[in-house]
């Protein structure tokens, strides 16, 4: 018999199955605040800082592992037009217990009405994370450079500079990006400014956020579809 879930031809992978084990482990506090936090979250990327889930019971890989199935269970009830029982009905063909498909039935009843909402913002994540890498990670350190009368290499003959005579001291701002591209592939870039270039760097960034600020005051009137 052919799944719905997993659309057209689809089947589970085995890490969907890991984390709807995880899910199906949960007691009933854990589901509270997982519903709890679909229904009142503004964003559904992993949040397991916040303070709801650092108050909970749940280890922030549990709340990670059941958020994803979660969001793929509604991202396809959504896509796929299927009716809760379908959804279920696959379950079963995974053979999970009767018993916790029927009580995870009524979770997904409950977080019904968020589930437009949960796959419009997959469909934001792919789109903004198509064609380049998307930036990941920022991190920045001063440096605080000494400057000699001479470097180490090559080395010199016949001149009266010397290598060890200290001159005075550069600042030095060390910065490395990390970007992932749609496939999973990470990429760093590190490179280095000194103050000029910094002061540079941050007028370039100011002048961005200025043509955005237009860009989103000049196409909010663009009509788009509600749920």
């Amino acid at each position: 018999m052919e799944f719905k879930l997993f659309g057209p031809g689809g089947s589970p992978g085995s890490h969907f199955q890991k984390d709807l084990k995880v899910l199906l482990d949960l007691d009933d506090e854990a589901w509270q605040v997982l519903a709890n936090w679909f229904l009142t979250t503004t964003d559904f990327d992993h949040e397991p800082d916040s303070p709801v889930i650092a108050a909970s019971t749940l280890l922030p890989e549990q709340f990670s592992q059941s958020a994803d199935v979660l969001k793929y269970i509604l991202e396809s009830w959504h896509m796929y037009g299927l009716q809760l029982q379908e959804i279920q009905r696959d379950l079963l063909l995974l053979n999970c217990p009767r018993d916790r498909i029927e009580r995870l039935g009524l979770l997904l009843e409950r977080l019904r009405a968020v589930r437009e909402r949960v796959y419009r913002d997959h469909m934001r994540f792919e789109y903004e994370n198509a064609v380049l890498p998307t930036l990941e990670d920022i991190d920045v350190v001063c440096d605080l450079r000494p400057v000699f009368e001479d470097t180490v290499f090559p080395i010199p003959e016949g001149i009266p500079v010397r290598h060890t005579k200290l001159l005075g001291f550069s600042y030095v701002v060390l910065m490395e990006l990390s970007t992932e591209d749609s496939g999973g592939r990470s990429r760093r870039l590190g490179f280095q400014m000194n103050e000029a270039q910094l002061v540079d760097f941050q007028a370039a960034l100011q002048r961005a956020r200025e043509q955005l600020d237009i860009l989103k005051a000049s196409t909010r009137a663009i009509p788009t579809e509600k749920p």
